[in-house]
């Protein structure tokens, strides 16, 4: 049950922005190249650009996207922000992460209730930002989630005494499908975006969080991407090509 529930969790918090003062603001605006009107207006209207509003008015779901945002945030704000509250998920609920799942209903709740990150990290700071309806889906809302927080709690079975050392997520790619009720049909976490940011090791989820405080879950999904050896000769090879194909 504990592995089921390894990538359940990752909810972030954002970087710290550097403040830009309105005079700096505006010479850096002065100092852009102008964009002539007619170059802007053939960028704009380049067909490899969506027309999101079009095809969100063209989507037909029964629930407008300004309404879909609030479920998916009123979801969120469930159970501490884990999103776990039963009378908000549908019975053919699935829960999908880059490595756990599908989970249906009742193995996501199961999993959900054995990670209590509140009691780890009392300083959590979980903060979900860039909420959108998907014009493709548009039963679905994508949302980035970003976190920090000190691991100065009991975090078990996994660390079952606190390390004191900190947690800086990388931001992830996360969704939420709903059905014509309004329930959860659908939730997917973890997709880590750039896996650069943070100290997880370019990690999402629960894997994320435990390398973060240096008790890493033995196994390879939990581990930092390295490349293999079939990767690097893949590598090579086409290096070797690419070289000779110069000469």
């Amino acid at each position: 049950m504990f592995a089921i529930a390894l990538t359940a969790i990752a909810y972030l918090a954002p970087q710290p922005l550097q403040h830009v003062s309105p005079a700096r603001h505006a010479a850096a605006v002065a100092a852009m190249p102008t964009v002539e009107a007619t170059e802007r207006s053939t960028i704009e209207n380049n067909p490899i650009f969506a027309d999101d509003e079009k095809m969100l008015a063209e989507t037909g779901f029964s629930i407008a996207p300004e309404e879909l945002t609030f479920l998916a945030k009123r979801f969120l704000a469930s159970r501490g922000g884990f999103g776990a509250d039963p009378e908000l998920l549908a019975e053919s609920f699935s829960f999908i992460g880059p490595v756990v799942g599908p989970l249906s209903k009742e193995a996501f709740l199961g999993a959900i209730s054995s990670v209590d990150i509140a009691t780890g990290f009392p300083d959590f700071d979980p903060q979900f930002h860039n909420f959108r309806v998907d014009p493709y889906e548009g039963d679905r809302v994508w949302y980035t989630a970003r976190g920090r927080g000190t691991n100065t709690g009991p975090l078990p079975p996994f660390a079952p005494a606190a390390t004191g050392k900190s947690l800086v997520n990388p931001p992830q790619a996360c969704s939420l499908t709903f059905n014509d009720k309004g329930e959860v049909t659908k939730y997917t976490i973890g997709y880590v975006m750039d896996r650069d940011v943070g100290n997880t090791g370019g990690l999402g989820g629960l894997y994320g969080i435990m390398f973060a405080i240096g008790k890493p879950l033995p196994f390879p999904e939990a581990q930092p991407w390295k490349m293999s050896k079939r990767y690097w000769a893949f590598n090579a090879f086409g290096n070797f090509v690419s070289k000779l194909a110069k000469k």
